[in-house]
């Protein structure tokens, strides 16, 4: 640590402002981590959209799980199972589980024995679950707009490269935790 705190450059801006300046995490204490960056981008803007869905009681995580349920039955016509469900989110089952636990509690989903029989479960948004999603989606586009504001002429390009980073990337191994939802 003592060695990447020398040799990291400062941050202006913060020196200015009376922050404390600490170096960004980079285990080899010659390049910044990616993965920080990803993370610490990823809460920054997952903040600012809970900000703005607030007012209806939901983050931006329940508010696109509800709204992902809705979608594929519609697109289906029928509910998805908490697998499809999982691999749409890009989530561990276990982890989708956890999540939809309170969103069922709260009556804006539904889990029943899924039609094709088995062991699997259908996930269904309720009739207050979609009313709460369109409550939402108008606030979701409010913090969109002030995201891609503050991007500015940098949005295309940074969605286009995030897209192909992500996509770069391989899959986590199966049974893998995601705790970040």
């Amino acid at each position: 640590m003592y060695i990447h705190v020398m040799n990291h450059a400062v941050d202006p801006a913060m020196a200015e402002k009376g922050d404390p300046v600490l170096p960004r995490p980079a285990p080899d204490g010659k390049e910044e981590c990616i993965c920080f960056l990803l993370r610490s981008a990823a809460r920054r803007a997952s903040a600012l959209y809970t900000r703005h869905l607030a007012r209806i009681g939901l983050g931006l995580p329940q508010h696109s799980l509800i709204g992902m349920a809705a979608a594929f039955e519609k697109q289906n016509g029928r509910p998805a199972t908490v697998t499809e469900l999982a691999r749409a989110l890009d989530l561990d089952r276990t982890t989708l589980t956890r999540n939809i636990k309170p969103l069922v509690d709260s009556g804006l989903l539904s889990v029943d024995a899924a039609a094709r029989g088995g062991r699997a479960r259908a996930v269904r948004a309720t009739f207050e679950g979609r009313a709460a999603y369109c409550a939402g989606v108008a606030l979701w586009r409010q913090a969109q707009d002030e995201m891609i504001a503050g991007l500015r002429q940098d949005y295309p390009g940074l969605m286009r490269g995030l897209a192909a980073a992500i996509a770069a990337v391989p899959d986590r191994p199966s049974g893998t935790a995601d705790r970040d939802f």
